[in-house]
């Protein structure tokens, strides 16, 4: 109970006032969405790299834990998507929202009230490799469903948390530092991700609740929410363990990965 309290529901106060605030302001969510996808997450994403303490091996095995993860679930998914005999649109929607967890409004909030600016620092990684693996494959999927293959693949290296990743990660390699405005800007911008996530949270939250459900798939909602939140962190906690992952590292491992679907998605 404690841990619901002074954890989780931190997440859904700042969420909450979002919603609450909709109501009068009517706020708009793709602007806020587009926001936090070209200019906050890439901010955010650029910043921890470039000033994470974090050795190149546990970045690397996070990456490795990411990888092997979504890819084992990638390929079970389908095989359920299969046994569910999903339209294609359909399937790529099943598997985007199976794959894309919400490690970053929800996820680095979450890991900030539990484990402190050290757990942060180590979602921030999970996050980073996240963004880049899952908002890649998403956008991929995404296309994949509505686009003939070759679009989807040029539609993956439309995605900003790409190049700032690899921008990030080369300044931390070499060793390079931005001079002070730009790296105070960045930094402020990236701080500025967190908050404006949960409020899309908010806001999301608010619209599926006013959302109809007559076309809903539900075997298919039943089957992604259980692999969303289950299977996921187990296969997780089995792969980076394996990796030799441990402690502190594998604990905020375990929590990003168990995450719901990402409200990008």
């Amino acid at each position: 109970m404690t841990v619901l309290i002074n954890v989780v529901l931190p997440v859904f106060l700042v969420a909450g006032v979002a919603a609450l605030a909709q109501r009068w302001l009517h706020l708009e969510t793709r602007t806020l969405s587009r926001a936090v996808f070209y200019i906050f997450g890439p901010a955010l994403v650029f910043d921890s790299l470039l000033t994470t303490a974090v050795s190149a091996a546990d970045m690397g095995r996070i990456g490795l834990t990411v990888l092997a993860a979504t890819a084992i679930l990638w390929l079970l998914g389908i095989v359920v998507a299969r046994l569910l005999r999903l339209e294609r649109p359909t399937e790529a929607a099943f598997l985007t929202a199976i794959l894309l967890a919400n490690t970053g409004n929800y996820g680095l909030s979450v890991n900030l009230f539990a484990f402190g600016e050290v757990g942060l620092a180590w979602a921030a990684v999970y996050f980073t490799v996240g963004s880049v693996v899952t908002s890649g494959l998403g956008v991929y999927l995404s296309a994949a469903g509505r686009a003939p293959a070759s679009l989807a693949l040029r539609r993956v290296f439309t995605v900003p948390f790409l190049y700032a990743a690899l921008f990030g990660l080369a300044f931390n390699l070499a060793g390079w530092q931005l001079a002070e405005p730009v790296g105070k800007a960045l930094h402020l911008l990236g701080q500025a991700s967190v908050p404006v996530m949960l409020a899309v949270l908010g806001l999301n939250l608010v619209a599926t609740f006013r959302g109809e459900t007559n076309g809903v798939h539900w075997p298919a909602l039943a089957a992604l929410t259980a692999m969303r939140l289950i299977l996921a962190p187990l296969l997780t906690w089995a792969v980076a363990g394996a990796l030799g992952l441990s402690g502190l590292a594998l604990d905020v491992t375990v929590v990003e990965s168990a995450m719901p679907t990402a409200v990008m998605t």
